[in-house]
């Protein structure tokens, strides 16, 4: 016996030594820097090839001395307004939508206000183009005319990109046809807490296509929301064809007052108002940008079947922080 014990404890060792190493996990070399546009969540030694996506132009406003890519959204300082400072936009030049920034909503039909479309987040809805993006609505497929059903798409900012007060402007160029309704708006970044609308909303631009040449721009409260139309809550803007061209939709947005702008003209002013109920925008607000298809007011004259797909285009979002 005394001899067969250390054979027996060698055997042991071995098979330990030969499992233990069987189990050892592989290396695995990769950006670790969650910051970074490549960051690898698998990864477990660094090995330096991060990217980071910015502004590269050490003249511009918005320069990021931490950027290895130019991300294309580089904005002067002649850009912006008088009495603001630079916060944040994007110019959608990428070859795909930041995350970072946007989330993209998935709804089902009728979640909205009776709206015909689904909302998704297949690239065939959402996608950018030639430093574009398109909110693009479609048939389903296979499409039934008597029981019509369509997809678009819808992005927000919320938890990202919020901000309290200042000037906010999208340039854009909106869908026309028989049944669309683009909206450029805005809610309060505490309606998980507070609901709609008591939390309040900000309509920058809203469109029907069964009315071409006009835009709106609203607010809604708990004392008024839904339909605003011939109050001091909604301003209209009529310009013919405003569907054929890029426009600049704009807010001013401060503790005494808010105005709105279609290319730096003025179409709506409203003062502060004393109570909540009135006033309940003195919280940060993020942006939300989609195209519905019919719905109470979309689809006041129904859904003309022939303008699919109907495209809504964004040249660009920016934000500005209010001075002081």
């Amino acid at each position: 016996m005394i001899k067969i014990i250390p054979i027996l404890y060698l055997f042991l060792f071995i098979s330990c030594q030969d499992s233990s190493k069987n189990n050892r996990v592989e290396d695995i070399f990769g950006c670790m820097d969650q910051n970074a546009s490549n960051f690898d969540i698998n990864a477990t030694v660094s090995n330096d090839s991060c990217i980071f996506k910015g502004c590269t132009d050490s003249e511009a406003v918005n320069y990021n001395p931490f950027a290895t890519i130019d991300d294309g959204n580089c904005l002067s300082e002649d850009l912006i307004p008088e009495g603001h400072t630079y916060y944040w936009n994007d110019e959608f030049n990428g070859d795909t939508l930041n995350r970072k920034y946007w989330n993209i909503e998935n709804w089902w039909t009728g979640a909205f206000n009776n709206e015909l479309q689904s909302y998704t987040s297949e690239l065939s809805n959402i996608t950018l183009q030639n430093g574009y993006l398109y909110i693009r609505a479609q048939k389903e497929n296979p499409f039934n005319p008597n029981q019509p059903k369509y997809t678009s798409g819808r992005l927000n900012t919320k938890d990202k990109v919020e901000l309290k007060y200042g000037y906010w402007e999208v340039r854009a160029k909106l869908p026309s046809g028989i049944g669309t309704w683009p909206a450029i708006w805005m809610l309060n970044s505490i309606i998980d807490s507070i609901p709609w609308p008591y939390s309040g909303e900000i309509d920058i631009m809203e469109h029907v296509g069964y009315d071409p040449d006009r835009v709106y721009f609203s607010m809604h409260n708990e004392n008024l929301y839904g339909n605003v139309h011939g109050t001091d809550q909604q301003g209209v803007y009529y310009l013919e064809n405003i569907e054929d061209d890029f426009h600049i939709y704009s807010i001013e947005w401060d503790e005494s007052e808010v105005r709105g702008y279609v290319d730096g003209i003025k179409i709506f002013d409203k003062s502060r108002e004393n109570n909540y109920s009135d006033w309940p925008y003195d919280s940060p607000f993020f942006l939300i940008i989609n195209l519905a298809i019919g719905g109470d007011w979309g689809g006041v004259q129904g859904v003309d079947n022939s303008i699919f797909p109907s495209s809504f285009i964004i040249d660009f979002a920016r934000l500005y922080k209010k001075d002081n």
